[in-house]
């Protein structure tokens, strides 16, 4: 049995911390792994990310009720069902508003299947930004250390940016556009919709649009996440984001996603990869839960060592 984790030094209290599905992704509504695995280590309940679907998703809130470790986040929106191989979901963010139509029902349907089980946040996955310039040739040249302005990586990243940000408004005004209509279903459902914070010009809101979203639905239960693996993806793709921008993220932020990055690559269990020099120091508000992410690959002993790093990392005076 894994080591569970060690009580906070005296004049500590541990930090609330959820078990991501990313770390042992359940096989059928009946599968505990998952489950046995956040009670070994510790953490109050479980989160529900990228690789479930919505039947998953009904099958696992009684059963992670009964067993004392309730789905307390996920990850919205999520398909009915597993996708078959070449699909994708339709994304919050996409232009056609048909495709934002099936986005909320499929969000606004994830609401009201683990509302009961007493969810209190949901990540927001606006989906992914389509550019002319491809990701997967941005990672070739960043581990061929080809990454200068003159190089394939630094031009790469130049013309994504670029393009990134000319559709800046518009992508902008579809992202605001879905959350007005899932903040009403938020509301009846308790729960706070939490944005991510992009790391990558293919990826939104960056750290700016996740600002001026929050201030747009002031009052609403929408707020920013706090991710340290994003966030240092960010660094070392020589994004800029100054300290004041980094310590408001952090000040703000009501949920860390605790993950690593390794290189322009996050998701890595806390332990497992490393975190910018400037993002280390800083965290949410106390009252802030932590989702625990990473690989499937990762084995019990290292999932409860990251589950370890995080409460002894955030444990409070």
């Amino acid at each position: 049995m894994p080591e569970a984790t060690s009580p906070p030094a005296e004049g500590y209290a541990a930090p609330v911390i959820f078990l991501a599905s990313e770390v042992r992704p359940p096989r059928g509504g009946e599968d505990e792994r998952l489950l046995r695995l956040a009670l070994e280590t510790g953490a109050a309940g479980i989160h529900l990310g990228r690789g479930t679907d919505l039947g998953l998703a009904a099958a696992l809130a009684p059963l992670s009720l009964r067993l004392g470790a309730p789905v307390s986040s996920l990850a919205l929106p999520l398909p009915e069902r597993p996708l078959p191989a070449g699909r994708r979901l339709p994304r919050l963010s996409a232009h056609a508003r048909d495709e934002r139509e099936a986005a909320i029902a499929l969000a606004a349907r994830g609401l009201e299947v683990v509302a009961p089980a007493g969810a209190r946040f949901v990540l927001l996955d606006f989906g992914e930004v389509t550019l002319s310039a491809r990701p997967t040739e941005l990672a070739r040249a960043f581990a061929r250390r080809e990454m200068d302005e003159d190089e394939p990586g630094g031009r790469v990243l130049a013309a994504a940016v670029a393009e990134r940000r000319a559709r800046g408004d518009e992508l902008g005004d579809a992202c605001r556009w879905s959350l007005e209509r899932l903040v009403r279903a938020a509301e009846r459902a308790a729960v706070t919709l939490v944005l991510p914070i992009a790391a990558t010009p293919w990826q939104l809101p960056s750290p700016r649009e996740g600002r001026l979203l929050v201030d747009a639905f002031a009052g609403a239960p929408v707020a920013l996440g706090w991710d340290p693996g994003q966030l240092s993806v960010l660094a070392a793709l020589g994004l800029a984001i100054s300290d004041e921008r980094l310590r408001a993220l952090a000040e703000g932020a009501v949920l860390a996603i605790e993950n690593d990055a390794v290189g322009i690559q996050a998701g890595f269990l806390p332990g497992l990869g490393e975190r910018d020099d400037r993002v280390a120091p800083l965290a949410p508000a106390a009252t802030a839960p932590h989702i625990v992410t990473g690989g499937a690959d990762a084995s019990d002993a290292e999932v409860a060592a990251a589950v370890k790093i995080v409460g002894n990392s955030y444990g409070r005076r």
